[in-house]
């Protein structure tokens, strides 16, 4: 039943029931940052990092003109080590040479007020790319708060970024081509989450021709900065180790995190699992040549990338925001409600419940199937598409 002209009683009911769902969602990922902020005090600086390390080794290897040891294993670990102590998890570095240019600008600080720093200044990105396109304060605040917003912060990771990148430059394709497009092209910092892109772009040809321009000077600026051996040893070095990190499943500390559509059926066989994840990309990849809104492309990015983790589904919770506000104005179908909840609280839960991870894809389908079936939403390409909501701060 749509809800559009209902009394003020019943809207004030239902923000309710949403605030008392966003606390319950959030409650295991406060209390895992209990335990990090714990482990810090303690001590544990390195562990309590977590992820945030690499981020930080990387900004101050490259400012101190140390980019190969990035990309020797071995010398990468000492080097961790003799700064943060023995008996940390194993850490690889795991992006291309262009993120060093971001990381790089952060490398001067100390590994604490660094990746703090980034992780803020990340958030306010998003916040003020959602806000430029129009979203309500509402959803921005939803999605800031969201549990995978939360993981994100604790893991120090680069979601808030990659997802200011990818969905604010979807969001803005239909009105700002060029912004929008210059957006999607700096997210080849993190290619993986990516692959289903390029073919939605080719529907705006000023926003993929922003894109590439924009991938190809960030690409051109790291060789540059950093010359052409990064590349190399990033291509015959960092490449194969993480594809080793799939098939194989070694180092344990990598793998068990994944969340993909590869993960779920890894079990099956390391090659059996590629054809399977390959099969899912392409037609992820096929599908996003007809999308028709951004909540939608944001969902077939996820399940394109092999490579995936609980903090990455913070694109996936701001197609959730995109959905719920929809459907607030229009009604639920029966049984949404419920797999918006379950996708929304998931990822604040993995860390705890680990095998929830593999209904991750599940999940990721279902939403697909609902979002292609009855969404609505402004599409991605410039044509215009009605708008349901009003832009407005006051929300639906």
């Amino acid at each position: 039943m749509s809800q559009i002209g209902s009394p003020p009683s019943r809207r004030v009911g239902q923000s309710r029931l949403i605030l008392a769902i966003a606390v319950l969602s959030a409650l295991p990922s406060l209390m895992e940052g209990y335990a990090i902020i714990w482990g810090a005090r303690q001590g544990f600086t390195g562990k309590a990092l977590r992820d945030g390390l690499d981020f930080w080794a990387g900004g101050f290897l490259a400012l101190h003109r140390q980019v190969a040891t990035l990309f020797d294993p071995p010398a990468y670990q000492h080097f961790i080590a003799g700064v943060f102590g023995p008996h940390l998890p194993t850490h690889i570095w795991s992006y291309p040479p262009n993120y060093l240019l971001l990381a790089a600008g952060f490398g001067w600080l100390p590994p604490w007020p660094a990746v703090l720093s980034f992780d803020g200044l990340s958030l306010l990105l998003l916040i003020f790319l959602l806000r430029l396109s129009g979203q309500s304060w509402k959803l921005i605040l939803a999605v800031a708060l969201s549990p995978v917003a939360l993981e994100n912060l604790f893991a120090g990771q680069n979601a808030a970024l990659m997802t200011a990148l990818i969905g604010g430059g979807l969001l803005l394709l239909n009105t700002r081509p060029r912004l929008g497009g210059a957006l999607i092209g700096l997210a080849t910092i993190k290619p993986q989450l990516g692959l289903a892109l390029p073919l939605c772009l080719l529907r705006t040809r000023t926003g993929f021709g922003y894109a590439a321009f924009a991938a190809i000077a960030l690409g051109l600026a790291s060789l540059l900065v950093f010359g052409p051996s990064a590349w190399g040893a990033f291509w015959h070095v960092t490449r194969p180790d993480m594809s080793n990190v799939l098939l194989t499943g070694q180092p344990p500390d990598f793998a068990r995190g994944l969340i993909s559509v590869f993960a779920a059926v890894r079990p099956l066989g390391g090659h059996a699992a590629l054809v399977i994840q390959a099969l899912v990309s392409t037609a992820c990849v096929l599908l996003a040549a007809r999308c028709k809104s951004p909540a939608t492309m944001l969902i077939l990015c996820a399940l394109a990338s092999p490579y995936l983790h609980d903090y990455d589904l913070l694109g996936v919770a701001l197609a959730l925001a995109l959905l719920v506000q929809d459907r607030l104005a229009r009604g639920f179908a029966p049984g949404e409600s419920l797999l918006f909840f379950l996708a929304w609280a998931g990822p604040g839960a993995i860390p705890w419940l680990p095998w929830l991870g593999h209904l991750t894809p599940i999940l990721l389908l279902l939403l697909l199937a609902t979002t292609m079936r009855r969404d609505r939403l402004p599409g991605c390409d410039s044509r215009k598409a009605p708008n349901f909501l009003p832009a407005s701060s006051a929300g639906p």
